[in-house]
């Protein structure tokens, strides 16, 4: 099943998150948390199933990943002070250079990363591996609920320098996608 045929639920659900845009080319990082649950909430929608396609990521080729193909690759696990909701949580990913040099992403070009809700962050590949950007795939040893900021999200150690900058924290992350060289 491909990501956009997810129901109309679950769509409907996750488009009640903001829509902001950010584009970063080596910004000042600027905490900019909320003290209220950044994901949304009150709602649940259902998870993806094990073989639907939650993640693609476009260079010189599309690489579509499900849930079962991502906790595969998953072998980072980090432990922060998660600033979104300012408690202590556990992510297993995948580092992100891994996706992007599948799909023939290199470091010297620009991405944008999309999520469910149309949130986009651009930035430069150099960016994001210098600052070991993970997708995270699980949080505490579960799956990261979609109305939590699933089911993959990028997050980064507290010893990086985009770890204080939220703008780049995607969640609910559906695309990656090459923009310039």
């Amino acid at each position: 099943m491909k990501l956009h045929k997810l129901t109309s639920v679950a769509i409907g659900a996750l488009l009640v998150l903001s829509g902001c845009s950010a584009v970063s080319t080596d910004a000042t990082p600027t905490p900019t948390a909320s003290t209220t649950n950044p994901y949304g909430g009150g709602f649940t929608v259902d998870a993806p199933k094990a073989n639907d396609v939650v993640l693609s990521v476009t260079g010189t080729k599309t690489v579509d990943y499900t849930m079962s193909q991502l906790e595969k690759l998953a072998t980072v696990k980090i432990t922060i002070e998660e600033p979104f909701v300012k408690k202590q949580q556990t992510f297993d990913g995948v580092e992100l250079k891994t996706l992007l040099d599948a799909a023939g992403i290199t470091v010297g070009e620009k991405i944008n990363t999309i999520a469910l809700n149309e949130y986009e962050f651009a930035d430069t590949v150099a960016n994001f591996e210098s600052n070991h950007a993970i997708l995270a795939v699980k949080r505490d040893g579960k799956n990261i609920p979609m109305d939590q900021g699933g089911p993959v999200r990028l997050v980064f150690n507290s010893d990086s320098k985009y770890f204080t900058y939220l703008d780049a924290w995607n969640w609910s992350l559906r695309t990656i996608k090459l923009t310039s060289k």
